[in-house]
């Protein structure tokens, strides 16, 4: 069954929940605000772990401010998108992604985050 982002909005709506979707467009949606990332590249995709890893950084990220779970997963969407972005100039392929994707993480300051919003 094929599932539209309407969908996400609808089941959250009744909830205190998040729902954040990866793919070309990352989605973030608590029923009332809906967030759009177009940052990243689609051989993120095929990197094993790469969900993991950025719900890893979500879970770190809201863990900052509990109360602001919307903004805390937007912001590390953003920031993992923007990591693939800088990373993908090093890459040749999904397999060499994988370290300047990861040195990109380590790497991003508060300025180069600010200089890309």
């Amino acid at each position: 069954m094929l599932h539209e982002s309407s969908d996400a909005v609808e089941s959250v709506k009744s909830s205190d929940n998040i729902v954040a979707i990866l793919g070309l467009v990352d989605f973030v949606t608590d029923g009332q605000r809906v967030f759009g990332s177009h940052n990243g590249v689609p051989m993120m995709q095929k990197i094993t772990a790469s969900g993991c890893s950025v719900t890893a950084q979500i879970a770190a990220f809201v863990a900052i401010d509990p109360a602001h779970a919307f903004e805390g997963t937007t912001s590390a969407f953003f920031v993992f998108g923007l990591a693939g972005d800088i990373g993908m100039e090093l890459a040749k392929g999904s397999a060499s992604l994988r370290v300047p994707l990861i040195d990109s993480l380590h790497s991003l300051d508060q300025d180069t985050v600010l200089e890309e919003l």
